[in-house]
């Protein structure tokens, strides 16, 4: 099955901007190459160039997961459904609480990954609350941000909703609670701080129950969603001052718009959650 490349590429992708010197500079730059290849549809390309970052000890996390989820996809788009199994079960021994970011809306690919991960993560099998976000594409500094959030299902059983974000680099999130818009939709006004040059904000989004137990949740800590700012507001202080800047730090993982996202209920800091169908739209 070949599916168009810009519908399955997630657009949201772990940042390639890493310093020269960071330890994982060469994963990183192999994961760039492996995405560049994967949009051109040279798949098994892709995996060629991808495999080490799999390998590699020095690779973050998110680099490794991220890697082994487009091995996963051009393993199934090229027919191979076994390495696709073995990719996807890789992946989530890395991370239990994967949230799949494929944007084809293949409900071959979603149904096939679902049922992988219900038998490797046994606690997937059950679900809540789904949710589903229209991410913004873009913004301006200086103003603020609406994000709109809805429950497909469980809306009962959400008593809030928040948009937890920082700036690109940032070491924290920062909370902004979403307003009840309607008895299944919430929205929430991010504020972004005036700036002479663009930057970008990562964010990520969760539905809480009762005593604040965390029930989905759109995007993680790990991997973040990303809105780009563009330069706005009269300059405003550095935003060095106030966003408390990792410095000489390795880029942290970058999310985007557009991605169909797995996750409900679990712990909150262990970065990402189980199951639950979460859909992100451009």
């Amino acid at each position: 099955m070949r599916v168009a490349a810009g519908a399955l590429v997630a657009v949201a992708v772990v940042a390639v901007a890493a310093h020269a010197d960071a330890p994982d500079a060469r994963a990183r730059k192999a994961l760039a190459e492996g995405e560049r290849l994967f949009a051109d549809q040279e798949y098994a390309r892709a995996v060629k160039a991808l495999i080490p970052v799999t390998r590699d000890g020095n690779a973050a996390r998110a680099v490794r997961v991220r890697a082994w989820e487009l091995i996963a996809l051009a393993r199934y788009i090229d027919g191979d459904l076994g390495g696709a199994r073995d990719a996807f079960e890789r992946l989530l021994e890395a991370d239990p609480g994967f949230q799949l970011r494929d944007t084809s809306g293949s409900p071959r690919i979603r149904a096939f990954f679902d049922k992988i991960r219900a038998e490797v993560v046994p606690a997937a099998a059950a679900s809540d609350v789904d949710l589903e976000h229209a991410a913004p594409r873009g913004a301006i500094a200086g103003g603020k941000v609406e994000l709109d959030v809805r429950a497909t299902r469980g809306a009962d059983e959400v008593r809030a909703v928040v948009v937890l974000y920082r700036r690109l680099g940032a070491l924290g999130y920062r909370e902004q609670p979403a307003r009840s818009a309607a008895d299944d939709r919430w929205r929430a006004a991010v504020p972004l701080p005036a700036a002479r040059q663009a930057y970008a904000v990562e964010y990520y989004v969760e539905a809480r129950g009762t005593a604040g137990a965390v029930l989905a949740r759109i995007a993680s800590p790990d991997t973040p969603l990303s809105i780009p700012v563009g330069a706005g507001g009269g300059g405003g202080r550095p935003w060095y001052g106030r966003w408390y800047v990792i410095t000489g730090a390795a880029v942290l993982a970058a999310g985007a718009t557009g991605a169909v996202i797995w996750a409900a209920s679990g712990q909150v800091d262990d970065g990402s959650l189980p199951p639950g169908r979460v859909t992100v739209t451009p």
